[in-house]
């Protein structure tokens, strides 16, 4: 979704409306059954629907400003949702023990639906319903921020990285040392094994929100269109079959095109497979334009290929097609006049990129200089591979 066409209308406001009236409700329901004071009622009802409130205004600040990580900025209802299950997680921990909160999966949760900021701001504001409800300690406080800061910092992931090993055993040893520090020292009691039950089996449901959580995740974000990928990507189709039967010159220029999109976005963590699938479809001519005006490609992917055929190379991948696509060109173009076995690859490439530099070609596009310059010692590494395309 283009940012200009991103504006806030009442139906964006009705979440927040709902989980504002949903966190009141819960609150007067709790505070009644515990028979608290009228003022200690009010001090929690304010504080959390403030927490609401403040979580919503960055929500959309973020949600307009297209800042929001993965594909999050296309689907605005997901994050709420995921909080409305924060609110009933906070709810029922009001009647847990204080090492018993699961808090860390309730972090993890929303920074994966939204980012790293608005994920712990709502996590937080969500923490103060049983903190103030349950008049738990700042120590308690403390114990879920920290771990829950610390487990959201290990699950922010590039596009091209979704590794959950290390960060799930790192995030529940966090929460495991907070347990013990907060819980079970001040007990003051000798330690034992009973001292240890409540924080080991926060860990132990904690994990297994986690591991849930994760998999609803890359269903949802990280792998959503890797089936459509793997067909799109099939050099062997009947399509490509075609294509290289009429055009032989031209399939193995889009094949070695397709290789350096895949070398460089795996050594940048750029998106391998919209860049790949990009790398594949640039020369296919009227054929693309039929599949882009039928919405074969998924949205990146379709991105790419819409910004190198306009010309408006704008995001880091149609950079690199770019740069691919004429690398490639100008050494076959070499190969062709020159008998000379002894080409000098690095004069080559090096003339390619000053011309980029010249022409100002990505002024416009948001690839960093350091990304660029990487980008141009990948092409310089992969001088046995300019002799193989002879």
């Amino acid at each position: 979704m283009e940012r200009d066409k991103r504006k806030i209308t009442f139906k964006y406001l009705l979440p927040e409306i709902g989980c504002m009236a949903l966190t009141e409700l819960c609150i007067i329901i709790v505070t009644m059954l515990q028979k608290k004071a009228f003022d200690v009622t009010v001090s929690c009802v304010v504080m959390a629907v403030l927490g609401v409130a403040v979580t919503g205004f960055e929500y959309r600040r973020l949600f307009l400003l297209d800042k929001l990580d993965y594909d999050n900025g296309e689907h605005f209802y997901r994050f709420w949702i995921c909080y409305l299950c924060g609110i009933l997680v906070s709810v029922i921990c009001i009647f847990l023990p204080y090492g018993g909160w699961p808090f860390l999966a309730v972090y993890v949760l929303l920074s994966l639906f939204s980012n790293m900021s608005t994920g712990m701001l709502a996590a937080t504001s969500l923490m103060v319903i049983p903190v103030m409800c349950s008049q738990a300690s700042a120590n308690t406080f403390f114990l879920y921020f920290i771990s829950g800061m610390f487990a959201v910092c290990l699950f922010r992931f590039t596009n091209n990285e979704f590794k959950t090993g290390i960060p799930v055993f790192l995030s529940l040893l966090c929460l495991f040392l907070c347990e013990t520090a907060n819980v079970v020292l001040p007990a003051n009691a000798r330690l034992n094994a009973e001292l240890f039950v409540i924080p080991i089996a926060n860990v132990i449901i904690s994990c297994l929100l986690l591991v849930g959580i994760l998999k609803l995740f890359s269903g949802m974000v990280v792998y959503k269109y890797r089936l459509r990928y793997l067909e799109l990507n099939d050099n062997e189709s009947p399509l490509f079959l075609e294509f290289k039967e009429k055009n032989k010159e031209e399939y193995m220029h889009m094949i070695h095109t397709t290789y350096f999109c895949e070398r460089i976005a795996l050594r940048l963590s750029f998106d391998v497979d919209a860049l790949k699938c990009a790398g594949y479809y640039y020369k296919l001519g009227d054929k693309l334009k039929e599949l882009l005006e039928e919405k074969q490609f998924p949205p990146k992917a379709e991105e790419i290929l819409t910004e190198y055929g306009k010309k408006q190379y704008l995001s880091k991948e149609t950079a690199v097609l770019l740069c691919a696509e004429t690398v490639i060109g100008a050494v076959l173009l070499v190969h062709k006049k020159s008998q000379d076995k002894n080409i000098d690859y690095s004069q080559i490439i090096d003339a390619v990129f000053e011309r980029f530099e010249d022409k100002k070609t990505f002024s416009k596009c948001d690839i960093s200089i350091k990304e660029l310059n990487m980008m141009h010692n990948i092409f310089k590494e992969e001088k046995l591979y300019y002799d193989f395309l002879r």
